[in-house]
């Protein structure tokens, strides 16, 4: 699937980070929107922001948020 074309697959009303990394750990590719942070690329299980939001702390500071969530999660399905 090709990310240009890919719709948005959830929007949240709130950031609350597990619940977002939950759903992103489910889904490959494709998109999610936070209310009052924006649109965002979930790129082969990681959320990855669009170029032009690169610039903005507070985006980076989810998106790793969100990441580090992801992976965590990742780690406890292989040690259990």
């Amino acid at each position: 699937m090709d990310i240009k074309s890919s719709i948005t697959l959830r929007s949240f009303k709130k950031y609350h980070p597990r619940q977002i990394a939950k759903f992103v750990k489910g889904f490959f590719n494709g998109r999610i929107f936070i209310v009052g942070l924006g649109r965002l690329r979930v790129i082969e299980g990681r959320v990855v922001a669009y170029q032009h939001q690169k610039t903005e702390k507070s985006i980076l500071i989810v998106v790793s948020e969100i990441n580090k969530i992801v992976a965590e999660m990742s780690q406890r399905k292989l040690t259990v």
